[in-house]
């Protein structure tokens, strides 16, 4: 004689279990038992979202660490040695007058080159005051009449596209020898057919993080020096 304790535990034991649905075709027509869909692993959708989150956020934090670390400056420096080294030998190789374009308000630069070997303008020889209104930011009249005989108005041949400074990177006061210190505009660094350039400083800087480099007149050289330099008239 079976107890009323037995009784329900014979019953609890021949109800389906309702927290685990089964379905038709198991082994041996047994239903087979489905598990519950809090154990199913994640879902294809669910993984591009978190890929696509994790992306994002990556791509925000690249500026600010470069920014921290100096990277796009000191990048942005290098680059702007380097082509003015390029121009340099190449003013000099093909006998013929370079410069390099720097956007301070767009943050942007490239170079260019006079399509063919500059000569003595056809016209009359300007005076001194003639010189003075076309070039207005030259303080030498050595230089402005220098600048006067090169055909600055045929400048097409870009030996390389228009750069961009990288991340948040700018312009500083740029010193350009003979010119007034520019914080904006376009300013030009001319590299002229005898081995000779204009003395420059360009500032780059990202934050805290400010690098100058500097343009020797004569030998070509450019170096990039941390912090801010000295300018010398």
């Amino acid at each position: 004689m079976t107890s009323g304790l037995d009784r329900r535990w014979m019953r609890a034991q021949a109800q389906p279990d309702e927290a685990a649905p089964e379905r038709a075709g198991g082994p041996g027509g047994r239903a087979a038992r489905v598990p519950p869909a809090s154990a199913a692993g994640f879902t294809l959708i669910e993984l591009l979202v978190v890929v696509s989150v994790i992306a994002l956020l990556a791509g925000l934090a690249a500026p600010a660490v470069g920014a921290i670390t100096g990277a796009s400056a000191r990048k942005a420096a290098g680059e702007l040695s380097g082509a003015m080294r390029t121009l340099f030998d190449t003013a000099a190789l093909r006998h013929t007058t370079c410069r390099l374009a720097l956007d301070l308000d767009g943050r942007a630069w490239w170079p260019e080159c006079a399509a063919s070997a500059v000569g003595i303008a056809p016209k009359e020889a300007e005076g001194d005051a003639d010189l003075e209104r076309r070039f207005p930011g030259e303080k030498s009249a050595e230089l402005r009449a220098l600048l006067a005989r090169t055909g600055f108005g045929s400048f097409g041949d870009r030996p390389a596209e228009k750069r961009e400074l990288p991340g948040s990177t700018a312009f500083g006061p740029v010193h350009v020898e003979g010119r007034r210190a520019a914080t904006e505009g376009t300013v030009y660094l001319h590299f002229f057919p005898g081995g000779r350039a204009q003395r420059a400083y360009v500032p780059v800087a990202d934050g805290k993080n400010l690098y100058t480099v500097v343009l020797e007149p004569f030998t070509g050289r450019a170096r990039v020096v941390v912090g801010k330099v000295e300018v010398r008239e």
